[in-house]
């Protein structure tokens, strides 16, 4: 078994099978002949001062829309049950199949994927920050879906079956979308110390 990457590599054993490939000492030999600048991963600031001062700015502007409490209308695209939602404020959104909430249960949506004003857009990288954005909602129906209709039938066997199917569906009300006017501000943890994320 090998691992190869463009920076570094590690073999385990010459001749080996990887992956349905069979790796010859040739190939082997080729790869141990890279340059020493690739296999090496070298760290390059990704931004220069002109881009941090941009960026400072229109965070800036974005914490004094949100603590002048002029962003409009918010929006908030959220993960459900292995779903995304596009919400705002008083949406109703149904998620089909079993999900435990019960009838007037109020929840916090959690994984929320990015969230936004008339004038910008926060994107999470997968999910916005918990502390940073509260999604609330409050199931207002757990009822049937209407019935479905499934046919089958093999021709020429004389096998034809009718099955009617109804799933559960959960409805649910979005009473809030709230951002903390504290854009990209870091919070001190103990114990991170040199730490890189």
């Amino acid at each position: 078994m090998a691992l190869l990457c463009k920076w570094n590599y590690i073999f385990f054993a010459v001749g080996s099978a990887v992956g349905g490939h069979l790796w010859s000492s040739a190939t082997i030999a080729r790869l141990h002949s890279l340059p020493e600048t690739q296999k090496m991963m070298v760290i390059a600031s990704d931004t220069n001062e002109e881009e941090e001062k941009q960026s400072n700015e229109i965070i800036s502007k974005v914490n004094n829309q949100l603590l002048q409490q002029n962003e409009g209308r918010l929006f908030a695209v959220v993960h459900i049950c292995g779903k995304q939602f596009k919400v705002t404020t008083e949406d109703l959104i149904i998620i089909e199949g079993n999900w435990a909430p019960q009838l007037g249960d109020q929840i916090k949506l959690e994984k929320v994927l990015l969230v936004g004003g008339s004038d910008f857009t926060l994107i999470g990288r997968p999910i916005v920050s918990p502390e940073l954005v509260s999604v609330h909602a409050t199931v207002i129906e757990k009822a049937l879906s209407h019935i479905k209709t499934i046919f089958k039938k093999k021709p020429r066997k004389q096998y034809q079956r009718i099955n009617f199917n109804r799933t559960p569906h959960t409805m649910l009300r979005i009473n809030s979308i709230r951002i903390k006017p504290e854009v990209n501000v870091k919070k001190d943890v103990e114990g991170l110390e040199g730490r890189v994320f």
